[in-house]
């Protein structure tokens, strides 16, 4: 395992404890700044997960350590294998933003033996005794109060509709053909793991919106996510699409009530 140390921070650190498949302890990183990323390469994350002979751990941030004020949480990248969470002795997968408490440990996966047998590394969270994080429960359980519901987008399929939903209120936000191209996809995204926000690679969203169609760019691609942002602007709504330097793109969307059909 090797790390980088994360510039910034605030706040007593919160530690974590790495260790490979074999159990053997591969080092300890504090927690700081905003954000801090797990994948396979060094030169592209913050932690990285090395030997990964069988190449089950994603290149680039295939989980991410987010800071919420004093409180960290773990967001799975969209990885190919998932990422878990191991507490109190059981393991579920990460489908949503989730807080973390002290004693938990997140779980990527490191090989698959003949049996089916699955071994993991393991990244033990150490955080402060007074910290929020000893308190936290998952994000996923949480029942939030209408007041604390921010905006969000919907995306109504059969009517190629893109809803801005907010305060109870839903306004439809017009853009052109392939930016439906595109939001239709991150929403289909989003909604195959869970409803949270699935980062989509530049490739993949342009495979989206153009399909084998020769001769497009990356710059054409920023140029359409810069129109939709452009639209949710005045709105104060610009945030939901968020940007993965070098990588990709991310698309916050309305967590699915059950009344109205949302790819």
């Amino acid at each position: 395992m090797e790390s980088r140390s994360p510039r910034g921070g605030r706040g007593r650190p919160t530690e974590v404890v790495v260790s490979g498949p074999d159990g053997a302890s591969l080092g300890t990183v504090l927690l700081s700044g905003n954000r801090v990323t797990v994948g396979r390469f060094a030169d592209l994350n913050d932690i990285a997960l090395q030997p990964d002979p069988e190449l089950l751990v994603t290149r680039a941030s295939h989980c991410t350590f987010e800071r919420a004020g004093t409180q960290w949480l773990i967001v799975d990248g969209g990885s190919v294998n998932g990422t878990f969470l191991r507490r109190d002795g059981s393991l579920r997968k990460v489908v949503e933003r989730t807080a973390l408490n002290d004693g938990d440990a997140i779980c990527v996966l490191a090989s698959v033996a003949e049996t089916g047998e699955r071994r993991f590394f393991e990244l033990a969270v150490r955080a402060p005794g007074d910290s929020q994080a000893t308190k936290a429960v998952l994000v996923e359980e949480i029942e939030p109060s209408p007041k604390d519901v921010g905006p969000c987008l919907r995306y109504e399929a059969d009517e190629a509709r893109l809803l801005l939903v907010r305060d109870g209120q839903s306004d439809e936000i017009q853009i052109r053909a392939q930016a439906h191209r595109l939001v239709r996809y991150m929403v289909e995204r989003n909604a195959a793991i869970g409803g949270s926000p699935a980062l989509c690679t530049h490739d993949e969203l342009m495979r989206a919106v153009w399909s084998d169609e020769p001769m497009h760019t990356r710059t054409e691609l920023a140029r359409i996510v810069w129109e939709v942002r452009k639209k949710l602007e005045p709105f104060g709504a610009g945030h939901l699409i968020e940007s993965e330097r070098r990588r990709g793109y991310r698309l916050r969307t309305c967590a699915p009530d059950g009344d109205r059909a949302q790819v």
